[in-house]
């Protein structure tokens, strides 16, 4: 009988590596070892000096001339960091209700103006400092704004429970910060609100001269809002400038091409990038807001094409993904609590 070969144990195993492969392999660990250092290293360089954040000297015990209502000044925990928060009830015990994540350099101080003009419009709100902002303690970071975002709309909820519908508005930084957190909100709220956002961190960093273009791809992008609008099941109305010169419109373009439940894409013109809170602008620049928040259709927008309507004041006019033509005017008018 014919044995069965045994394989040959030489023939079978395979050839080593050569010194020169091992080198390139070596070579290529430590290249992207490398890479990730630098864009951790990159990353905490460019949050540490990210923030601007005043303090706030407001006294707190000073009544508020506009509002027959009784303003509360609160404080809550977030982590080992005590965070400051004012909520201004409107008339209505059932009004509907807006949070705001405020923008860099600003303060519960900066939206007092903006919080009388929302009572007066019957709408109650709240606006709240992150870590290291105003009064509030500790320091700013992309984890602890996370937190503080999650808490702040806890607080939210609680100081707003029977709101007859419920909008969270990001302005500025606080767009990525709300974005960052809006899939985990529970309940979700009935809509949100971008206003002077930006797409991605990445891109603003390099728009604002934080980074050069050159080593943006070693960034990583904490704040991707457009992927993330994208993920939104609620209607998201989006509100800039064509003049803002610290995110150019292209931003909110961005974002509301990217949104999958589009309600609206607003875009004033020659109107700064803080014109949300400066009392010359606020009037015009929240119009079409107050009428998203009292109006909102909370029936939720199954189909992606759904309608974009571009608004532009002074000379608007409307556009939609199917059709450009579609004028479109508003003649209403705002008053802002202090200004005639």
């Amino acid at each position: 009988m014919f044995e069965t070969p045994h394989p040959d144990p030489l023939a079978s195993s395979p050839s080593p590596a050569s010194p020169g492969s091992l080198r390139w392999i070596a070579v290529a660990a430590g290249v992207a070892l490398a890479a990730g250092v630098a864009r951790h290293l990159l990353f905490r360089a460019v949050e540490r000096n990210a923030f601007v954040t005043p303090t706030d000297e407001t006294s707190t015990e000073i009544p508020v001339p506009w509002s027959s209502m009784p303003v509360r000044h609160t404080t809550f925990a977030s982590g080992d960091r005590e965070l400051h928060a004012r909520f201004v009830p409107a008339a209505r015990h059932d009004a509907p209700a807006l949070m705001v994540c405020h923008g860099d350099n600003e303060t519960l101080a900066d939206w007092l103006p903006v919080q009388a003009m929302l009572a007066e419009s019957g709408i109650a709100s709240f606006v709240f400092d992150y870590s290291g902002y105003g009064r509030s303690s500790g320091r700013p970071s992309v984890r602890h704004l996370r937190q503080d975002a999650m808490i702040a709309y806890r607080q939210f909820l609680a100081a707003a429970p029977a709101a007859s519908r419920r909008v969270v508005l990001g302005h500025s930084l606080g767009s990525g910060i709300l974005l960052d957190v809006a899939r985990h909100f529970a309940p979700q709220p009935d809509g949100y609100v971008i206003a002077a956002g930006f797409s991605s961190a990445r891109r603003a960093a390099v728009q604002t001269g934080r980074v050069p273009a050159w080593a943006a791809w070693l960034l990583p992008d904490p704040w991707d809002n457009a992927a993330r609008a994208s993920r939104l099941e609620r209607p998201l109305l989006v509100v800039h400038s064509r003049a803002d010169a610290v995110f150019a419109h292209v931003h909110a373009e961005r974002v509301a091409a990217a949104a999958r439940h589009l309600h609206q894409l607003v875009m004033h013109d020659a109107m700064p990038h803080g014109a949300a809170i400066e009392p010359d602008h606020i009037a015009a620049f929240w119009l079409p807001i107050v009428r998203y928040v009292q109006e909102l259709d909370t029936t939720p927008q199954h189909e992606i094409g759904a309608r974009v309507e571009v608004v532009e004041a002074g000379g608007e006019y409307s556009q939609s993904r199917n059709s450009r033509e579609n004028p479109h005017k508003n003649s209403d008018s705002m008053r802002v609590p202090g200004k005639q």
